[in-house]
């Protein structure tokens, strides 16, 4: 993919513990730590108090800070790159 964009996941795992499931799935971009505050999953609104987790949420920032597209979806994960990627789309970025 070209585009002028950076892919980040943030998990509520410690950092070690985001860092072997990087590995383990060989993951192309980093995975940060959420841990131990989870205060990114609170700021962004996808922090589900009752099971500890971040919800599953595609969010995408323009190169000023902008939010310019949110992607909630549970289940469907192979949903959230086809998300990212038209909304990269619509602002001039060329991911194909």
């Amino acid at each position: 993919m070209r585009a002028n964009a950076q892919v980040l996941g943030v998990s509520v795992d410690s950092f070690a513990a985001a860092g072997e499931f990087e590995a383990k799935l060989g993951l192309e971009f980093p995975l940060l730590s959420d841990f131990p505050k989870n205060q990114a999953g609170r700021d962004f609104g996808v922090f589900n108090e009752p099971f500890g987790i971040h919800n599953r949420t595609t969010v995408v920032i323009d190169k000023d800070g902008v939010v310019r597209g949110v992607h909630a979806e549970p289940r469907d994960f192979e949903s959230h790159a086809p998300f990212a990627i038209e909304v990269l789309k619509g602002l001039g970025e060329n991911p194909d």
